[in-house]
């Protein structure tokens, strides 16, 4: 009897339906933090999909004060060596938390990096370790985590080189979904 007296109460407090109201396209925004305090990091996810994972780094800006002028760029610590680096070193605790993990035969050792040179439309990776002995998801991280850390879309070629010579260049396979157009 309650439940008949409250709906009868609510049906005629003078709220009518209407029908679907358009509003223009949905808001779209760039969810990643800014690119100037981030790394761009590949892991894989615990269903073993190649996931990007941005990384707020600490950037000491190089022209002094608290943020860059128009053309200064930022410190090393986002540089495409610092970024395959940071991949090296593995997932952080949050990001193990989180089930985030690199390929098994990745080593898990900072110093592994020796150099990034890009240069054009290539980026090349020098190890301090036998390139042609990692698992191909292995290379695709480090492909992927270097395309990306030299170039916003990751739209350069990657060529990593070891203690036994070079592989041939890859691409990463993961690309960013491009925003409608508003």
């Amino acid at each position: 009897m309650l439940l008949v007296l409250a709906g009868t109460s609510l049906a005629g407090c003078g709220i009518q339906e209407t029908g679907v109201v358009g509003a223009g396209r949905p808001p779209v925004g760039d969810l990643l933090p800014p690119r100037d305090a981030r790394l761009l990091l590949f892991f894989f996810s615990p269903d073993d999909e190649l996931l990007p994972v941005p990384r707020n780094v600490e950037v000491p800006w190089q022209g002094g004060g608290s943020s860059p002028a128009e053309g200064e760029e930022a410190s090393a610590s986002l540089s495409p060596l610092a970024a395959v680096t940071a991949l090296l070193q593995g997932p952080n605790k949050a990001e193990r938390r989180a089930g985030l993990r690199n390929a098994p035969s990745l080593p898990r050792e900072a110093s592994a990096a020796e150099r990034v040179v890009t240069g054009g439309s290539t980026v090349e990776v020098r190890l301090n370790l036998p390139v042609r002995r990692l698992s191909a998801p292995a290379r695709d991280q480090l492909v992927c985590t270097a395309a990306y850390a030299a170039h916003a879309q990751g739209a350069l070629s990657v060529t990593l080189v070891g203690q036994d010579g070079g592989l041939a260049p890859a691409d990463c396979s993961l690309r960013p979904v491009p925003a409608p157009a508003r």
